[in-house]
């Protein structure tokens, strides 16, 4: 074998170190980079997973508070209409107008509990599409004033009342009603409802 001249031996040595330059990075501040690096891809990878279960969540709860007020305000215009208590007051407003009257006491007898659903669920109403959480509190806002006239003690019969307060409840009932038919519209459409009376999706989205 033959030996290897020391200009040989110092060229290999040259050359394994530039090699060897290629492979190590020479830089204080990697092991800094490297733990930085690690630990941002542990805590993305923990976020992500955690941040789609809690949007799971919420759509979750959003929609069951959104069709249970939905079925609690369409439940209660049901009533309203099989119990006529909008025809009953229009009959009084038109007895007034007809000079028939000249005061009135009107009464309906309301349950202490009246309206669970929505009491119920006053801590989640932020939840809600802004759309509908204002049309919901308007809504319950008025049949509440409504209540408080014709209830026991209220302002249509603690004494005989005249015109104008029947005309105003009569004003809040219809409002209150028209604000209640569109909102379960608007929600029909916005989760797809079936339309009992047709059997079909009344809408799309």
């Amino acid at each position: 074998m033959a030996e290897l001249s020391p200009k040989t031996i110092l060229e290999t040595i040259e050359v394994i170190r530039a090699v060897k330059s290629l492979f190590v990075e020479h830089n204080p501040y990697l092991p800094i980079y490297s733990a930085l690096g690690g630990a941002f891809i542990g805590a993305v990878s923990s976020f992500f997973p955690n941040y789609l279960i809690n949007r799971l969540k919420e759509r979750r709860e959003k929609k069951s508070t959104t069709l249970q007020i939905y079925a609690e305000i369409k439940a209660s215009l049901e009533l309203t209409e099989h119990r006529k208590y909008i025809v009953q007051l229009e009959q009084v407003v038109a007895a007034f107008a007809a000079k028939q009257i000249t005061s009135y006491s009107y009464q309906v007898q309301v349950r202490e509990d009246v309206f669970p659903i929505f009491k119920a669920s006053l801590d989640r109403l932020g939840i809600l599409d802004i759309d509908i959480q204002v049309n919901v509190v308007e809504f319950y806002q008025l049949i509440e004033a409504v209540i408080q006239d014709v209830k026991p003690g209220g302002l249509l019969n603690a004494q005989p009342a005249p015109e104008s307060a029947f005309v105003e409840a009569l004003r809040i009932s219809k409002r209150a009603r028209e604000i209640g038919t569109n909102l379960l519209a608007l929600i029909e459409r916005r989760y797809r409802l079936p339309d009992l009376k047709h059997g079909v999706c009344n809408a799309q989205g």
